[in-house]
């Protein structure tokens, strides 16, 4: 059976170059709609079934969270197309949405393909999805998305107390002794935590200034934090860490 795939882009050569790419790139995929606002798009994701919407997110007409925001039951995969917003990007990778920069390159998108085909657990979707519209109609990154191996946990941000590298994941501490280990490296969470609140005061230690408790000079250095959890402070970030303590 094929899958079937929705494009929603304003400008048709965005439309045109993924449905080229696709046909090119994605054997048994088939484009089964295309449309250029929110408000067609609504009409036809009404009318036809699909496996998974690839949506723009700035169109005349609105955006691709106004278009989500007024579909009441999932049943399809989405993976937006953007140009370089910072701000959508961010959203999305706290949420763990699925992107795609324009121009979209070939290999990510044969790549959001067959993640989009593989993956379809819809309840998960819809939460992270809700996320998304939480975040970018009150522009607060006060929830973020763990993918644990028991599946997703959203976490408050500012709750998280300390982040440690393990390989290419990362255990994610939060108060009371909650540990998860997370998908994600360390590099990826130092781009998105707000700073100056976290920390990356080790290779393999990112941390929350909040739950600092105070600073050893033993053996290099160490920041003790009020779990008792004693971190190394890297000789290179030794000062500036002792400057964000006075802060």
């Amino acid at each position: 059976m094929d899958f079937r795939i929705t494009i929603v882009d304003d400008e048709p050569a965005a439309r045109d170059a993924l449905r080229n790419l696709l046909q090119a790139n994605c054997p048994g995929v088939v484009v089964t709609g295309e449309a250029s606002g929110v408000g067609e798009a609504e009409l036809l994701l009404k009318e036809s079934n699909t496996d998974l919407l690839l949506l723009d997110v700035e169109m005349e007409d609105g955006t691709g969270f106004d278009l989500l925001d007024r579909i009441s039951k999932l049943q399809f995969n989405v993976v937006f197309t953007t140009a370089h917003d910072d701000f959508a990007i961010r959203a999305f990778r706290y949420n763990a949405i699925d992107y795609l920069l324009k121009p979209v390159d070939p290999d990510e998108l044969v790549a959001a393909v067959h993640k989009a085909q593989q993956t379809l657990n819809y309840e998960v979707l819809e939460q992270q999805i809700a996320s998304l519209l939480k975040t970018t109609a009150e522009k607060v990154f006060d929830r973020i998305l763990l993918h644990t191996g028991n599946g997703p946990v959203f976490a408050q941000t500012n709750d998280i107390t300390r982040i440690e590298s393990y390989g290419n994941y990362t255990f994610v501490f939060l108060p009371g002794g909650e540990r998860y280990l997370v998908s994600r490296n360390l590099k990826e969470f130092e781009e998105m935590l707000p700073m100056p609140l976290f920390f990356r005061l080790h290779q393999s230690h990112l941390i929350n200034m909040a739950f600092v408790e105070k600073f050893l000079k033993e053996d290099g250095g160490y920041a003790v934090m009020n779990d008792g959890a004693k971190i190394p402070v890297s000789r290179r970030r030794k000062d500036a860490f002792l400057e964000a303590l006075l802060r």
